[in-house]
């Protein structure tokens, strides 16, 4: 009894589950994370992650934003530097992201707040 009520605590602890129970739809259909007024939407794809910054629910011009991603895909840690193309930030990816990898956003925008989003692919 004791093990299985450790494990529990330490499972609450890492936040097992709780990403994905956080993340709710965006404007662009993607996965959104982030604190109020500040939030990041991921939109994952074959060969690249877009990325969208929000301002109060509405996407924000990315001008200026410097952003990273790190990704941990099982046994995988990968770092991606996001770039502006035009309203979004993407980064190349050297492998698609299999169900399950945890994704980590973070940097700055444009007007140098703090934007970061937390987010386990479904």
């Amino acid at each position: 009894m004791r093990k299985i009520v450790l494990s529990l605590a330490v499972a609450a602890i890492l936040g097992v589950g709780a990403p994905a129970l956080a993340q709710t739809k965006g404007p662009n259909g993607g996965l959104i994370s982030g604190e109020k007024g500040h939030a990041v939407e991921l939109i994952p794809g074959a060969t690249e992650i877009t990325v969208y910054l929000l301002d109060d629910g509405k996407v924000e011009a990315p001008k200026g934003a410097t952003v990273r991603a790190v990704i941990q895909d099982g046994s995988k840690n990968e770092s991606v530097t996001l770039t502006v193309d035009g309203n979004k930030l993407v980064g190349k990816l050297s492998a698609p992201l299999n169900k399950g990898a945890r994704v980590v956003i973070s940097g700055k925008d444009g007007a140098g707040h703090t934007v970061q989003g937390r987010f386990v692919i479904p």
